[in-house]
């Protein structure tokens, strides 16, 4: 009867375990799905270091996890995290609102990522006012459900850097109110809008200077739609071009757009096809001085 009723302990131990290695193996997968969240859980704070708040100068990675309001001014500088990636990343279904003051900068010029990058399904709502200064590259955004809002700020690239990448259906969209601008005087300009294998980008108005490439359009023929909202590409550089086509890029629609030329020579081209099927243009025009 000891026996038995020892035997009957040592079975009872062994369902226990099976339980609690079961329970340990979902909370561990569970945590691993999360893990690479970084400073996304709620307000930021001068210094904060204990697990659960935010650094309002550490980068920014939403992962997962569902809807996140960050509030609280942040600021943050690329070069001090060079290779670590992008300054915010929103991805794996993330919806996150941004709701006070963002400010990036790379003062050493040596991080060549993203400010922004969203993908795989995240979402991003920039609603308090944004100063991007002095990047690689503007906001990145990849994936058909992947996509950010801007209300307001100012967003800035490098001399002939690229503003605003979408990919594979990707979508970008600027409130009113929102300024872009591409860094030194130089000849080089800026690329203002990136498409490739499709996307959605409203420019909502936004006018954009010294640029090298207004639209450049890549890719397999997805559906690409670029709505300008009345917005002007000023001062195209020396042998600048307002729309470009590269590869098999077909069937993509700019709608209410102007394009303007230096006025001086070589002032650029208003559309160039590379192997592609043609630009829809709806209420465009391009001037040449």
């Amino acid at each position: 009867m000891v026996m038995r009723c020892v035997l009957k302990h040592h079975v009872c131990l062994c369902v226990l375990s099976t339980a609690v290695l079961a329970g340990l193996a979902l909370i561990t997968a569970q945590t691993k799905v999360y893990a690479q969240s970084k400073n996304c859980n709620g307000i930021a704070n001068p210094g904060a270091s204990r697990p659960g708040s935010d650094s309002d100068t550490g980068r920014i990675e939403c992962d997962g996890g569902g809807m996140k309001d960050l509030s609280g001014k942040r600021t943050i500088d690329m070069s001090t995290e060079s290779g670590s990636g992008p300054a915010v990343k929103v991805h794996n279904g993330a919806y996150t609102i941004i709701s006070d003051t963002l400010i990036i900068t790379d003062k050493g010029q040596s991080n060549i990522n993203p400010a922004i990058q969203v993908e795989r399904e995240g979402t991003l709502i920039l609603g308090g006012h944004v100063d991007i200064q002095n990047v690689y590259k503007g906001i990145e955004v990849s994936g058909g459900e992947s996509s950010v809002t801007v209300t307001r700020g100012v967003i800035g690239v490098r001399e002939g850097e690229v503003v605003f990448e979408v990919t594979d259906g990707g979508k970008i969209t600027l409130n009113e109110g929102v300024t872009v601008k591409g860094g030194g005087r130089g000849s080089t300009g800026m690329e203002v809008v990136l498409i490739n294998n499709g996307g959605d980008v409203v420019l909502g108005g936004t006018n954009f200077s010294n640029v090298k490439t207004g639209i450049k359009i890549m890719g397999t023929g997805k559906a690409t739609t670029v709505r300008g909202g009345g917005a002007t590409v000023f001062n195209l550089v020396r042998d600048g071009t307002g729309i470009m086509m590269q590869r098999t890029g077909r069937g993509a629609t700019v709608i209410d757009m102007t394009f303007q030329g230096s006025g001086g020579g070589n002032m650029g081209t208003g559309a160039v096809m590379g192997g592609g099927w043609g630009v829809g243009v709806e209420y465009g025009e391009y001037f040449t001085g």
